[in-house]
């Protein structure tokens, strides 16, 4: 084989390489481990979606969003200050017809269980600690969803995460 045709197979190489892990790299998150979500989380509760409230806000660029307000029943805290609810502000929803999906957040109705690793955003308000990563909507079995982590599981990683 001459050195053009060598070059020629490396070079084609490389782009079929690149081509192949670009979804994958595109699409995917970090995974970062459930403890140390829940270490840098100022609190993790297990709580019940109560209501959910969209509203449009204007961000800091001047992009009018849909943020969903939630108000949280409060069912254990698992880590930080108890509360018997708490409100989260969450990007996406429904409003005027329209539905705004954030690809890293999940979506969450009224009656929606989960664990929630939150950060405080103002003195009544708390947000998901790092987005999409800081919310595990749980099943009718106390699973995580598309998973094999059970809410037994979190509290054991929580004891051990303090």
């Amino acid at each position: 084989m001459n050195t053009i045709s060598a070059t020629r197979l490396t070079l084609w190489s490389l782009i079929a390489i690149s081509a192949a892990s670009l979804p994958a790299a595109a699409g995917s998150r970090p995974d970062v481990p459930i403890p140390e979500r829940m270490r840098g989380a100022q609190r993790t509760v297990v709580a019940r979606v109560a209501s959910v409230r969209p509203t449009w806000v204007t961000n800091r660029w001047g992009d009018q969003l849909i943020v969903s307000q939630l108000t949280l029943a409060v069912e254990e805290t698992l880590k930080g200050r108890a509360a018997q609810s708490l409100q989260l502000q969450m990007e996406g929803g429904t409003l005027d017809g329209l539905t705004l999906h954030v690809s890293d957040m999940p979506s969450l109705e009224a009656g929606d269980r989960g664990v929630f690793m939150l950060d405080d955003a103002s003195a009544v308000q708390t947000v998901p600690h790092r987005r999409g990563l800081g919310v595990l909507k749980l099943d009718r079995q106390n699973r995580v969803e598309n998973s094999d982590v059970t809410l037994d599981m979190i509290r054991e990683m929580a004891r051990q995460a303090r």
